[in-house]
């Protein structure tokens, strides 16, 4: 778990986020482009959530490879999305070191009524 310090590091970052454009990528080169185009950080997806679901498919966290790769080449913040209620992919994401966790509406739940408890979390939920 990161320490207390990172934690508040982080929540700082959020703070300085504000009224940047956090942009959605799928992989490593959209990440860059994003980065070098003056994106204050990216949002890692497995692909468009709503293109998922109109093909009858279950929208998930992104691939821990794909999160990684695009941790590896951009220096601004990775942040990705977990589903609803879904403790085990926000675990996930918080051991890759992604900068923020959204547990996210657009990704299909996986518990309609119990969102993820964030208080033991050491990475910031945002939007959840």
């Amino acid at each position: 778990m990161l320490a207390d310090k990172d934690y508040q590091l982080k929540v700082g970052l959020a703070e300085m986020l504000k009224g940047g454009v956090i942009m959605d990528v799928t992989n490593a080169e959209q990440a860059k482009i994003a980065e070098d185009a003056g994106a204050v950080a990216v949002m890692a997806l497995e692909r468009v959530p709503a293109d998922i679901r109109k093909a009858g498919g279950v929208a998930r966290m992104a691939a821990i490879e794909k999160i990684e790769e695009i941790q590896r080449v951009v220096q601004i913040p990775v942040m990705a999305k977990c589903r609803i209620g879904h403790f085990a992919e926000a675990e996930l994401l918080q051991e890759l070191k992604v900068d923020f966790i959204d547990e996210s509406e657009v990704l299909t739940p996986a518990d309609e009524e119990n969102h993820i408890e964030k208080h033991p979390f050491k990475i910031p939920f945002v939007c959840g």
